[in-house]
């Protein structure tokens, strides 16, 4: 595939999850969290910081669909205090499989690296305490591979 049509596919992707995200975000919420509970409005919030980013991206050239963690990137980061490196897709919850390194935007560690940019290092909160990550590449695509990714959601995070 070439260039010119990998970054028209993962435009159309994204205008997609404006629609998804945006003009239908009450009724994706609430398929996901009870309106009464104060997670909706958190996620309602994020869900237009989201919105509103993947909107000024589309706005500029090609090179900055890989500049920030978005759903569909499939992302590689550095576990800092412990040298080693991971990677995994960001996902939709319906494409979520954690055997094939693809999590949900939605997950506790989804949520956490979703808007990071590349050569950014965030602390990630995860069960058994912190730990300091550093995204070293992105690569948005318009669908995962299949097949297992090396590392993976199943490891540290």
């Amino acid at each position: 595939m070439n260039h010119r049509s990998h970054c028209h596919n993962c435009r159309e992707m994204l205008v997609s999850q404006l629609i998804t995200l945006g003009e239908e975000k009450k009724t994706f919420l609430n398929a996901y969290f009870d309106v009464r509970e104060p997670e909706w409005f958190q996620m309602e919030r994020m869900l237009t910081t989201y919105t509103e980013h993947v909107e000024q991206l589309l706005l500029g050239s090609d090179e900055l669909l890989n500049s920030t963690v978005l759903i569909g990137s499939r992302i590689t980061f550095e576990y800092v205090d412990f040298h080693t490196s991971d990677s995994f897709w960001i996902v939709m919850p319906e494409e979520a499989d954690a055997d094939e390194s693809r999590i949900s935007f939605l997950s506790p560690v989804g949520r956490q690296l979703l808007l990071a940019r590349q050569g950014e290092t965030r602390s990630v909160n995860i069960p058994a305490g912190s730990m300091r990550v550093r995204i070293t590449d992105i690569q948005l695509q318009r669908e995962p591979v299949t097949g297992k990714v090396e590392g993976g959601a199943d490891y540290a995070l």
